[in-house]
């Protein structure tokens, strides 16, 4: 059978900063893990995106505040008889330790990455489209052609820079995705609505679609309110329409 399908949906601008670092996290880690100029492009391509996506904002300090909060969270939840102090224990720990290490850490993009004139040189090129090709970049080119293991431990080298901002990530998005009781929904006709508790912070919905349904949902809404519709993809590329069967999935509300 086909394997289901997850779509994640952020209610809130941290969350969509931090699902954006991970997806960025994980085509670096692609390609580092290549062994072909492509792959070391891919790598490169990603580490970049990462250094612009943190320029715009402090997400260091937008993390380190979110893994604060679900200490607090988790520490609550702890007092709870009915809950098993014993596996609670160590993660709030691990969030204790990671805040603690992100508070003390040096702000801005570190020197490594952002005062290196080789990345900079291809970051300058990569907003033109073929920019990083062989004649625009002659050096460049000639480190693509350089033995695997130089590569990779360069990449290695500046992933270093991130390496908190990609443990914190992960971090938070794993409790996160782990908080929610999957409940089975259905949309009639392709629709589906419903209210949020307003008293709730939730922060991201999970919507999970069997893998041989052929549709995925398009999502719309905030903290209090969402907005469900499946739609399907024409092979050849036209333009999506809405199913009019009915459509059964697996609804997440995600919040700690």
């Amino acid at each position: 059978m086909d394997e289901p399908i997850v779509y994640e949906y952020p209610l809130n601008e941290r969350m969509r900063t931090f699902l954006r670092l991970e997806f960025l996290f994980a085509q670096y880690r692609f390609g580092a893990a290549g062994e072909s100029a492509w792959h070391t492009r891919e790598a490169v391509n990603a580490l970049l995106d990462v250094k612009s996506l943190l320029t715009r904002s402090d997400v260091r300090s937008e993390l380190q505040k979110e893994l604060d909060r679900i200490e607090a969270s988790l520490t609550q939840l702890e007092q709870r008889p009915e809950v098993d102090s014993g596996l609670l224990e160590p993660v709030i720990q691990d969030c204790n330790a990671l805040a603690g290490r992100l508070r003390n850490a040096p702000t801005g993009i570190p020197a490594a990455v952002s005062d290196n004139a080789f990345l900079t040189t291809i970051e300058q090129r990569a907003g033109v489209p073929g920019g990083t090709c062989a004649f625009d970049l002659p050096g460049y080119h000639l480190w693509l052609e350089t033995p695997v293991a130089e590569r990779q431990a360069l990449l290695a080298h500046w992933h270093d820079a991130f390496e908190l901002i990609d443990k914190g990530v992960a971090m938070v998005l794993k409790l996160l995705r782990h908080s929610a009781d999957p409940i089975e929904e259905s949309a009639p006709g392709g629709n589906f609505q419903a209210m949020l508790d307003r008293a709730t912070p939730y922060q991201m919905l999970r919507i999970t679609v069997p893998g041989g349904a052929g549709v995925y949902p398009e999502i719309s809404g905030s903290r209090h309110y969402c907005n469900i519709r499946f739609l399907q993809q024409p092979r050849s590329g036209e333009r999506p329409q809405q199913v009019d069967n009915d459509v059964s999935f697996i609804l997440e509300r995600c919040v700690i």
